[in-house]
């Protein structure tokens, strides 16, 4: 590359490679073989809000019990004999969240190296890259732990402060006080949350790359990676801004498609389950321990297909984005544009002609008859 691409620049060739890699020619088993990686990385997933409400839980006056969270309605004797498979239960899915993380970051390096040399090899990765995905999970899990800590901290020690000042025991007397500090507090967090987000964005970017391509963990990545932010500054920010334009944008072409696809499957699925109602019902099941536990089991199932259906629409944006990632970084990185942008091939010097040289005899003629 004779210069580094900026953050524009580099949407072409990733679209080109995208297309190149799905689409010329299609090949079904790879696309297949890519939603695994899509699935198991969980790029899949969009940004979510979820809408908070107002829980009023009901007030039990009798007997005098004037606990603000009773529940009359609740017959314990029946719901305590299930404690001990609800803490069970928890516990299972603690640990099912921490074996998908390191799952997922073990295969952000098998998603690497299928889109830059072009294929897609499930046999044999995890031996392969499960040392560099272990190295960048320990990473993952100390940025959650210091995020979380920071939160109580940043969010805490102010509250803290402001109820030993007594600014929460007369708040229309303190009220100047309370929203410029809360607002105060609100900008801080936001940036808080904004630089976390980019720190975390960076580490799955660009240190994965070089983790990959160098065989070192995440922090020796890191060391590789702070020169090429302090000399390009404002191309990184740009990529950046860039990301989450193009992400958005994703966002709202592939939630069409989902839509559309959950559409065209609710009505079979709505009907398949409708008839199972009933023949249950006809078969006179109860919601017992094993009727509960094929349903969760057939539950399951039935969220790992839609899972996987979500992935193999999100297979083309998660090539365009770990694409526009190479691009963007191997113009930058000589390990990873040397395998994007290879020299040309050295064409062979023409050989001279082979004419008689000037001191040699002529050739005798042949004799005649």
């Amino acid at each position: 590359m004779s210069k580094p691409l900026s953050a524009i620049d580099s949407i072409s060739p990733a679209f080109t490679q995208t297309k190149k890699q799905l689409f010329a020619p299609f090949r079904f088993k790879r696309w297949l073989r890519l939603a695994v990686v899509c699935m198991l990385t969980g790029e899949f997933a969009g940004g979510g809000g979820s809408g908070g409400g107002n829980f009023n839980f009901p007030v039990n006056h009798d007997k005098g019990n004037k606990s603000l969270m009773a529940f009359p309605h609740v017959d314990w004797s029946k719901i305590l004999p299930w404690l001990p498979w609800i803490v069970a239960g928890v516990c299972v899915l603690f640990l099912l969240v921490f074996i998908m993380i390191y799952i997922a970051s073990v295969y952000r390096f098998v998603l690497f190296d299928s889109v830059l040399y072009d294929r897609c090899e499930l046999k044999g990765s995890w031996k392969r890259w499960e040392p560099r995905g272990r190295s960048y999970f320990y990473w993952s899990l100390s940025l959650f732990l210091i995020s979380s800590i920071a939160t109580v901290l940043i969010i805490g020690v102010p509250l803290l402060i402001a109820w030993r000042l007594g600014l929460f025991h007369n708040p229309g007397e303190h009220l100047a006080a309370l929203i410029l500090g809360g607002l105060g507090l609100f900008f801080f967090f936001a940036v808080f949350i904004v630089v976390g987000a980019v720190v975390g964005l960076f580490a799955k970017d660009f240190c994965v790359p070089i983790m990959a391509m160098e065989e070192v963990g995440v922090l020796a990545a890191w060391r590789r990676l702070l020169p090429m932010l302090r000399a390009e500054k404002w191309a990184f920010t740009g990529y950046v801004l860039m990301k989450i334009v193009l992400a958005i944008g994703s966002a709202i072409i592939v939630g069409i498609a989902t839509f559309i696809v959950l559409i065209v499957l609710f009505i079979p699925l709505a009907v398949v389950g409708v008839i199972l109602f009933f023949v249950g019902k006809a078969m006179g099941l109860t919601f017992s321990v094993g009727v509960i536990c094929l349903l969760v089991i057939l539950g399951g199932i039935l969220l790992m297909g839609f899972f996987y259906l979500l992935a193999l629409l999100s297979t083309p944006p998660m090539v365009f984005f770990q694409s526009y990632v190479l691009h963007f970084i191997g113009s930058r990185y000589p390990a990873v544009g040397a395998v994007l942008f290879p020299p040309p091939p050295e064409i062979p010097p023409l050989a001279p002609p082979d004419f008689p040289s000037a001191l040699e005899p002529p050739p005798e003629a042949a004799p005649a008859g």
